[in-house]
């Protein structure tokens, strides 16, 4: 699964919702919710957000739902994976408590390994603290 999942792995970072047009199977809604600086908790903006993804997947009935979270520079390396998976997991309780089997939902923490913006600014750091979250593939075969 593990493998499989590596494949869908794009970092397909925007600041808005968008529509990613792709092949059947792959990415086709990515988007991004932001936490403040060490904190898991979920903001009205973020619950905004996850409304959206919720829409979305209405339309686009996904196979997967992907939770990357991310931290910025400033925790220590196993503060910053801890606190990656915390918001992972927030993205995804919420998600399931919506109504989506958490079987179906995917969450891994990046840490700090891989920032969007440089964390020597407030802007850039707030940036980096992020859920990337990932509507993959349709249940649907393909051709149909």
């Amino acid at each position: 699964m593990r493998h499989l999942l590596s494949a869908f792995a794009v970092s397909l970072a925007c600041a808005l919702p968008a529509i990613v047009h792709a092949e059947p199977a792959k990415v086709q809604f990515a988007t991004e919710v932001f936490f403040d600086s060490g904190s898991a908790r979920l903001s009205a903006d973020a619950l905004s957000i996850l409304d959206q993804v919720i829409s979305k997947s209405g339309e686009l009935d996904p196979e997967l739902i992907m939770a990357i979270g991310h931290t910025d520079e400033l925790p220590s390396d196993a503060r910053a994976q801890t606190l990656s998976v915390q918001r992972a997991e927030a993205v995804k309780k919420y998600l399931a408590d919506k109504g989506f089997e958490r079987i179906r939902i995917y969450t891994e923490g990046k840490a700090k390994r891989l920032p969007v913006a440089g964390n020597d600014t407030r802007e850039g750091r707030a940036r980096n603290n992020r859920v990337e979250v990932q509507l993959v593939g349709p249940r649907v075969a393909a051709g149909h």
